[in-house]
C-alpha cells in the first residue's frame, strides 16, 4: 500500500514522471491541435491505457478511464478505477492538493449526471475528514440531486458543512439552493440574503434571488424545476428586439435555452428510463446541433421552443450540416434524430412548444 510518507519519492520516480509528461501531452494536443484533429474519446483511452500500463499508480488517467466507460455506459469497469483512483488519491496527496483534486472529479462524475458516485466517495471522504466543511457541502448537493435521502437529511448535510464553517458564503448560500430546490421560498430567500452579506458581489446568491422573485409571483410558489420550465416572457423578446437591445436578448434567449436543456436532463434522468450516460449523450448532441441550427437561421433570437423554425427550414439546414461535417455516418444521424424526439417530446409534454 502506498503511503503518505512516500509522496515525494512517487511524484520523483523515472515513471510518474514519464506518466505525467505523456498525459500532459496529450491534454495539450486535444486542446490546442495545430496539426490534425482531435483524438478522439475512445482514442484518448486507449492512451490513457498505455500511460497505466507503464505507471499503474498515476491516478489522472485512471480517473480518466473511469469516467470514458461511464460515458459509454459500461459502470461495472468503471467503478474499478474510479475505486483505485480515489484510494490512490487520498494516499499520495494532502491539503490543498487533496482538496483540488477531489473537486476536479467529483465536477466530472457530475457532468456525467452520475450524483450517486459522487455520494459514494464524499461519504469515505468524510469518514476520514470528519471536519471538513467543503466535503458536507457536496454530499449535500449530490444527495440532493440522486435522491437518495430526505431534503432533512440534506439540510443536516449542509447544516453541518455551515457549522464547521460559519462565515463560508458558499455554503450558506448552498442551503438557500437546497430550500429553492424544494420549492421552500422563504427559508430559500433568507440564506441567499445571508450569503450575499457576507458576499455582496455573489453572482450565484444574486441570480437565485431572482428566481426566488419570480416564484413568489405564482399563486402557488414552485421550486427550480418550475423555474426552468417557466413560460416564454415574448413580450420582453420583442421589445428587446424592437429596441435593438441585442446584448440582453441574446442573454435572455440563452437563459431560456440552457433552462430548457437543464431542465430537460432532470426530467429524463428522474421521471423516465434513460441511464445517465444516454443522458449527457443527449443533451451533448442536442447543444451542438442546436448552435448550428442557430447559426445557419441567423435570426438574432432563436429559442429551442420554437420548433417551427426548424420544421421549416429542416432540409437546407441537414444539407449544410452534411456538407460541413462530410464524414457524417448513420450512427451521427440516429443521435440527432434520437437527441431532438426526446428533447421536443419533453417540451410537448410541459405544454411548452411552438408550431406556429
Amino acid at each position: 500500500m502506498v503511503g503518505k510518507k512516500n509522496l515525494k519519492n512517487i511524484s520523483e520516480t523515472n515513471k510518474w514522471k514519464i506518466a505525467e509528461f505523456d498525459y500532459a501531452g496529450l491534454y495539450v494536443q486535444n486542446q490546442m491541435p495545430l496539426l490534425g484533429e482531435r483524438l478522439s474519446a475512445k482514442q484518448m483511452d486507449k492512451y490513457m491505457g498505455e500511460i497505466l500500463a507503464n505507471c499503474p499508480d498515476f491516478f489522472p488517467a485512471l480517473f480518466y478511464r473511469g469516467r470514458y466507460l461511464l460515458s459509454i455506459g459500461k459502470d461495472s469497469q468503471a467503478l474499478k478505477f474510479y475505486d483505485r483512483g480515489f484510494k490512490l488519491l487520498i494516499e499520495i496527496l494532502e491539503g490543498e492538493e487533496l482538496i483540488d483534486a477531489v473537486d476536479s472529479v467529483i465536477d466530472g462524475l457530475e457532468e456525467l449526471l452520475r450524483f450517486d458516485l459522487c455520494c459514494r466517495y464524499l461519504k469515505n471522504l468524510i469518514k476520514l475528514f470528519p471536519n471538513k466543511g467543503l466535503y458536507y457541502d457536496y454530499l449535500a448537493g449530490n444527495v440532493m440531486k440522486s435522491k437518495e435521502g430526505s431534503i432533512s437529511e440534506v439540510i443536516a448535510l449542509q447544516k453541518k458543512a455551515i457549522e464547521l464553517e460559519p462565515e463560508n458564503a458558499t455554503f450558506i448560500h448552498n442551503l438557500g439552493w437546497i430550500h429553492l430546490e424544494a420549492g421552500n421560498l422563504k427559508e430559500a430567500e433568507i440564506e441567499m440574503k445571508k450569503a450575499l452579506k457576507l458576499r455582496p458581489d455573489y453572482e450565484s446568491a444574486a441570480g437565485n434571488m431572482a428566481v426566488i422573485n419570480y416564484l413568489k409571483k405564482k399563486k402557488n410558489g414552485g421550486t427550480f424545476l418550475d423555474y426552468l420550465i417557466r413560460l416564454l416572457d415574448r413580450k420582453k423578446l420583442q421589445q428587446l428586439e424592437d429596441e435593438e437591445e441585442y446584448d440582453e436578448l441574446d442573454a435572455l434567449c440563452a437563459d431560456y435555452n440552457a433552462s430548457r436543456i437543464e431542465a430537460f436532463k432532470r426530467i429524463m434522468l428522474d421521471e423516465h428510463d434513460y441511464p445517465p450516460d444516454q443522458i449527457t449523450n443527449l443533451a451533448k448532441t442536442l447543444h451542438l446541433f442546436l448552435s448550428f441550427v442557430d447559426g445557419v437561421l441567423n435570426e438574432g433570437m432563436f429559442l429551442y421552443d420554437d420548433l417551427h423554425k426548424i420544421d421549416i427550414s429542416f432540409k437546407p439546414i441537414m444539407h449544410k450540416f452534411i456538407f460541413k461535417h462530410k464524414d457524417i455516418d448513420d450512427e451521427i444521424f440516429n443521435d440527432i434524430y434520437t437527441s431532438l424526439t426526446a428533447f421536443y417530446g419533453f417540451l410537448s409534454q410541459y405544454k411548452l412548444l411552438d408550431r406556429g
